[in-house]
């Protein structure tokens, strides 16, 4: 802002300045170094009364603390501050911003202009409101839309579901009837009925499965630590020794560095899947690598074997449900893994070079 002097100011009168600060809406105050108010222009008496003469904090209602820090926490010469107020009387609202105003003969006061935004704050609030609201709703909406899709799947994947059951179930029952006939030999009988363990494991693997797929959920996200969650999902993955065998597992991602907002519980899942598809793949030997990096969209993070690789003809339809080349497998679980990442925004891919490397790509936006 201009001085004065280039504003032309300095040669109006005191009547007319004076006139001038009557004349505005905005309320206005002086207050000198003893906290005591010299001046208030017509607007803020019409709206508080008479104040002049009296201790700021206490014709305002404010604490002392206010009044200490408009004269003493700022210094003379640096630009108004700004704060708002409510006033404890009429719980109207104010922008109060404090100026420091130099006097003719050296003395410095603060000069306090007033102005109403109670409409404006109540507006903002409304709108908060509102956007809650609207928020609720399309939560709402996306969990019918969520559930709807849901049901659809479930039709599509029970005839899959009723010709994954049909075969550990015939083994079962085909067991039971060889049990049923006497006299059984004792070394046969203990391979059916390991048979019989067997499947029964296989059909309550399987039933878990889709019911996990079924149940579905929308992503409850959180900042996370995704360093601290790739390497305890290698820690779960390296103490199944069975599984994990001399296979190195190596994680690229620093600890507690990268928040990014996901279900650590869901993601956890996927990775987990993951990595145990590719233990399974590399048979006890070989290296599988968990990485995370920002991208400018949001998260990458990567899972990398170097085992045997997939089929290029499998890999059109490897995330379809029931889809599997393993004896013992569901074929649910990349769906899941497909299902959870999508359910975040993301996608997920795959890349593979037998016997170089097999990698599965998910992008997770922010």
């Amino acid at each position: 802002m201009k001085p004065l002097e280039q504003r032309g100011l300095h040669s109006l009168t005191p009547e007319t300045l004076l006139a001038v600060l009557n004349s505005m809406e905005d309320q206005i105050y002086v207050v000198d170094r003893d906290y005591r108010i010299r001046f208030m222009n017509w607007s803020l008496r019409r709206h508080m009364g008479d104040g002049e003469g009296a201790l700021c904090h206490e014709f305002f209602g404010h604490d002392r603390d206010t009044c200490d820090e408009c004269q003493h926490g700022m210094s003379s010469f640096e630009p108004e501050r700004r704060r708002e107020w409510t006033s404890p009387t009429t719980g109207r609202i104010y922008e109060v911003s404090v100026s420091p105003v130099h006097g003719p003969d050296g003395s410095i006061f603060r000069l306090h202009i007033m102005r109403d935004i109670t409409e404006r704050k109540d507006l903002e609030k409304a709108l908060q409101e509102h956007s809650k609201s609207l928020e609720a709703k399309v939560q709402e909406q996306a969990q019918r839309l969520f559930r709807s899709e849901r049901l659809s799947l479930l039709g599509e994947i029970a005839a899959g579901l009723a010709h994954e059951l049909r075969t550990p179930l015939g083994a079962i029952l085909t067991g039971v009837k060889l049990l049923e006939k006497e006299p059984v030999d004792p070394s046969r009988r203990v391979m059916i009925l390991d048979l019989i363990k067997k499947e029964t494991a296989r059909l309550e693997r399987k039933l878990a499965e889709f019911l996990q797929y079924a149940k579905g959920r929308l992503p409850g996200k959180k900042p996370t630590d995704v360093g601290r969650l790739l390497h305890d999902v290698a820690a779960l993955l390296a103490a199944d020794t069975s599984l994990t065998g001399r296979v190195r597992i190596r994680v690229e991602a620093a600890l507690h560095r990268d928040l990014f907002p996901m279900d650590a519980d869901l993601m956890k899942e996927v990775l987990i899947n993951l990595g145990q598809n590719a233990l399974q793949s590399l048979g006890g030997s070989g290296e599988l690598l968990f990485e995370a990096k920002p991208i400018p969209e949001g998260l990458e993070i990567l899972v990398r074997d170097n085992g045997p690789g997939i089929a290029s003809g499998d890999m059109p339809h490897i995330f379809k449900p029931f889809f599997t080349r393993r004896a013992a497998g569901t074929g649910l679980g990349l769906a899941i893994c497909k299902d959870i990442v999508e359910a975040h925004g993301g996608r997920i891919t795959v890349s593979s070079l037998p016997h170089v490397h097999t990698t599965f790509r998910i992008l997770l936006p922010r």
